[in-house]
């Protein structure tokens, strides 16, 4: 059965150790040295020489009793900043937060500690399970860049579970959006302001008018567009003559991603001609797409587990993005799980006990699942 205490500990045992992304040796060292005890050595690959990262990405297998296909399980190693020198604090009530200067690490600690948890209770009580696989990815954080480069040719697994959601207990989301990054470089001319100003070509001004003419913020029900970095000038004196600019868009729809982002390197060339300048846009596309319909056996199968544990499940989506956008890509079935962990990306993250038993009582039924 499910140990509150034992996955209590095993959660406030990885907040212990520091994982911002690409800084995961330590944490990759110990989940190997977790797993091993458990019957599963953990493979690692070479992804991570691509980013001078410090560990690959984890994958192994557990050979299981029950007919079916394998079950694929996926977490990620990494957390994002401020994160060194984690202390968890564990509250009367249950709820376990960090000291208020870092993050917790829930995201994706959480995920892991009822991975390992479900494993034990199997093993612990004799239950026959799936065959099971694993994936435990390095810079989740940083866009995916661990699995984005994952070999998923070593897995056989087609459906599979990532625990990675801010939501819930009982939650799953089955779609997520294509995600683009992309910088806006503006190019005017420089010149002293107060002697000759007519002479240069104010890069800001450009900048102006290019997010004058963005749809920024919600441009449709399925798709959102931010800048968030502006950087450009050198002197109060000076007409500027280069800016930066940072943004991401988001759509459930892949090509209306790409027609707003055909949108944005027209707008940016536009306005910046008309002033005499250029722009030049560069874009990366870091997650494409996905969803799975209800039907699906990976999300029939969730419904039942969940309603298992007595807890209702609740299907929706979600603007984030996980390891299972990669998954998909690679011709995977799978959804997004809550996982206990709440606000994160803040200092005031925080977990519950109570969650986290709930989460790893779906994760066991699910790996115990016949269906």
């Amino acid at each position: 059965m499910i140990r509150k205490e034992r996955l209590t500990q095993q959660f406030l045992n990885f907040t212990k150790i520091d994982s911002p992304s690409f800084h995961e040796r330590q944490m990759a060292d110990y989940v190997k040295e977790v797993f091993a005890g458990l019957g599963i050595p953990l493979c690692e690959d070479d992804a991570n020489v691509r980013f001078g990262s410090e560990a690959g990405n984890l994958y192994g297998r557990l050979e299981g009793e029950l007919e079916g296909d394998p079950l694929l399980f996926l977490g990620h190693l990494d957390t994002v900043e401020p994160a060194k020198g984690r202390k968890a604090v564990l509250h009367p009530d249950g709820t376990i937060t960090s000291a208020g200067d870092t993050v917790l690490g829930a995201d994706d600690q959480s995920g892991l500690s009822e991975i390992i948890e479900a494993i034990r209770s199997i093993e612990e009580d004799g239950k026959p399970h799936r065959t099971l696989e694993f994936l435990i990815s390095f810079a989740e954080e940083a866009f995916t860049k661990g699995s984005r480069y994952f070999d998923w040719n070593l897995l056989e697994a087609k459906q599979g579970y990532t625990l990675d959601l801010d939501a819930p207990i009982g939650t799953a989301s089955l779609w997520e959006p294509t995600l683009i990054e992309f910088t806006i470089d503006i190019t005017g001319r420089s010149a002293h302001a107060g002697f000759h100003p007519e002479q240069g070509i104010n890069a800001i001004r450009i900048a102006a008018d290019i997010l004058t003419e963005l749809p920024l913020g919600r441009v449709d029900p399925e798709t959102v567009l931010n800048v968030g970095i502006i950087r450009g000038g050198t002197a109060k004196n000076a007409v500027p003559g280069t800016v930066h600019m940072e943004g991401e868009l988001r759509s459930r729809c892949h090509d209306r991603a790409l027609s707003l982002l055909e949108s944005i390197r027209e707008t940016a060339g536009e306005k910046a001609a008309a002033l005499g300048g250029t722009a030049k846009v560069q874009y990366d596309i870091d997650l494409h797409e996905y969803r799975m319909d209800p039907d699906e056996p990976v999300v029939r199968r969730f419904v039942k587990a969940a309603e298992r544990a007595g807890i209702q499940p609740v299907l929706s989506g979600s603007f984030g993005g996980s390891d299972n956008n990669q998954f998909a890509q690679h011709g995977g079935h799978g959804i997004v799980l809550a996982s206990a962990m709440f606000d994160c990306h803040t200092v005031h993250e925080y977990t519950t006990v109570e969650d986290l038993f709930r989460a790893a009582q779906i994760v066991e039924n699910l790996m115990t699942s016949e269906l």
